[in-house]
């Protein structure tokens, strides 16, 4: 029973990670076959209208209605056979499935649908990006070159976050935004968030540096000045609307509310080398805060400071 669980959860996050990544990057087939066809074959205009609106509609208006109570009904035998681990994939395959519902259908289904249909989650957020970049880009010139070194970057951070079971829902030019779920890693709130602060962060600082030293050794054959820099990371926790979010035909899996609001303004303070984590979010994770060193931020919200607590794990340690 428990390799049976272990696998399903892997398929659960195999098919999370396909699922962000579909809606994310992948065309529609439908609408590119129409363009195909109006373009090529010759497709009435209307009709490939009427097939493209269609399709776009929400799959409970195509259907006449979804059996909500069928899907409960998997979601708690799934629930008594494998526990909340096993329930997590009937969960995500059913919002999968429903991908597109209006309000009231999400409110039916309720939040144990799980990735696709927004709702209130407690989540972690992991915000980072480069220190230094700004000069890298008008030291290096090469734009070509400078392209190919973010996406090499940006690449590794995302093997490294996804290893752990996040998921990366924005890209930041430099940086990025990834998001923990418990169940994805079959943790609780607390185990998770030790692991982000403790694991991932160093995970991140080490492969980030491993890539700089690289770098370092090509911008010196090729004569080019060593420029200075590093990552910074932030990271808090806490309730979040997560789900499909944006304009009718646009949506793009997404992350709204203050964890993602706390874990970009952390990161934009960090110093390369290092990561915060505000206090506040320990104890909403029911965790212990961990040893570091104590920082009293100016809040973005007027008359306000904010409790952090660094980490340093890069080589590099100095405000980018």
């Amino acid at each position: 029973m428990e390799r049976l669980v272990t696998a399903l959860r892997e398929l659960t996050w195999s098919l999370v990670r396909w699922a962000v990544g579909a809606i994310r990057y992948g065309p529609s087939r439908l609408d590119l076959a129409l363009a195909h066809g109006v373009n090529g074959a010759g497709v009435p205009a209307p009709v490939a209208r009427w097939v493209t609106a269609e399709h776009a509609r929400p799959v409970v208006d195509r259907l006449g209605g979804i059996p909500y109570g069928a899907l409960r009904r998997a979601i708690l035998a799934a629930d008594a056979l494998f526990g909340p681990s096993g329930a997590a994939l009937v969960r995500w395959l059913s919002a999968a499935v429903v991908g597109g519902v209006d309000r009231v259908a999400a409110e039916a289904l309720g939040p144990r649908l799980g990735l696709l249909v927004p709702h209130l989650h407690s989540v972690a957020v992991l915000a980072l990006d480069m220190r230094g970049f700004s000069r890298l880009t008008t030291e290096l010139r090469d734009t070509q070159y400078l392209a190919d070194l973010i996406g090499e970057y940006l690449s590794e951070m995302t093997r490294v976050i996804e290893a752990q079971h996040g998921v990366v829902f924005q890209y930041t030019g430099d940086g990025l935004l990834a998001v923990f779920l418990p169940e994805a890693v079959d943790s609780r709130a607390a185990a998770l968030l030790d692991r982000l602060v403790r694991e991932t962060s160093r995970d991140l600082h080490a492969a980030f540096d491993a890539l700089v030293a690289r770098w370092r050794s090509e911008w010196a054959e090729a004569g080019r000045a060593a420029t200075p820099i590093g990552l910074g990371i932030g990271i808090s926790y806490g309730r979040a609307t997560i789900g499909l979010i944006g304009p009718a035909g646009k949506k793009q899996f997404g992350v709204v509310g203050e964890p993602v609001n706390l874990a970009a303004f952390l990161c934009s303070q960090a110093y390369a080398g290092t990561a915060l984590v505000d206090v506040e979010a320990f104890g909403r994770a029911g965790a212990a805060v961990v040893d570091g060193a104590r920082v009293r931020l100016r809040s973005k919200k007027r008359h306000q400071r904010l409790d952090a607590v660094g980490l340093r794990f890069g080589r590099v340690a100095r405000a980018g």
